[in-house]
């Protein structure tokens, strides 16, 4: 049993060792959850999901933005909530209204993401479940508790502030841990079966 643990005890080390490591936090504002990762150094995300759907699942979200890690080159596109029109730019954006101008502004380019819905009237609304974007991006690198996130939602179509219309405005930091990925608890669920079948057959030799 002893050689066991032991055992187990180095998968553990392997995996914390091979396994790359995503950096993610979630806070809420409202009632929205954001939550931001860093996967390595190649995929930035950002998750946004109400909490309430009777409150805000039917409100129309504009412009949405990671930032406060570096990366070169351009970023692409990576995945989009479905039925939604966004683009990804480099660079951030600014709270404004989407219907005054507002939005991606290609501010810091090479440190943030800006997830551009170009259509004017709004068409996307936040729903009930967990939407999510991503982006591709080169040589990505941040320190902890250095990711940022901006976002707006209305309660119109034409993304006006006027007369409240802008329910929802966030610029945050979010506050990062290092939290192992699938990837990495893969490893360490083949290796914890490795040790449990090799463990039976030296009993089974011994018996």
């Amino acid at each position: 049993m002893k050689r066991i643990l032991t055992g187990i005890a180095v998968a553990l080390a392997l995996c914390a060792i091979s396994g790359r490591v995503a950096k993610a936090d979630s806070f809420t504002a409202g009632p929205v959850q954001l939550t931001g990762f860093l996967v390595g150094s190649t995929t930035a995300e950002l998750e946004i999901q109400c909490l309430v759907p009777a409150t805000c699942g039917t409100w129309y979200l504009g412009d949405v933005t990671l930032k406060g890690f570096t990366f070169s080159g351009s970023p692409t596109l990576g995945t989009v909530p479905a039925g939604s029109g966004y683009t990804v730019q480099n660079g951030g954006q600014n709270n404004a209204a989407v219907g005054s101008g507002g939005g991606c502004n290609d501010t810091q380019p090479g440190m943030a993401v800006c997830w551009d819905d170009h259509s004017v009237p709004l068409t996307f609304q936040l729903g009930s479940g967990v939407n999510v974007f991503t982006a591709n991006i080169i040589g990505g690198s941040w320190t902890l508790g250095s990711l940022h996130v901006q976002a707006t939602a209305y309660d119109n179509t034409s993304g006006s502030q006027q007369g409240g219309g802008k329910v929802f405005a966030i610029s945050d930091n979010l506050l990062v841990v290092e939290a192992p990925e699938p990837s990495s608890l893969g490893l360490l669920a083949t290796g914890l079966i490795s040790l449990v079948f090799v463990s039976l057959r030296r009993l089974r030799f011994n018996n």
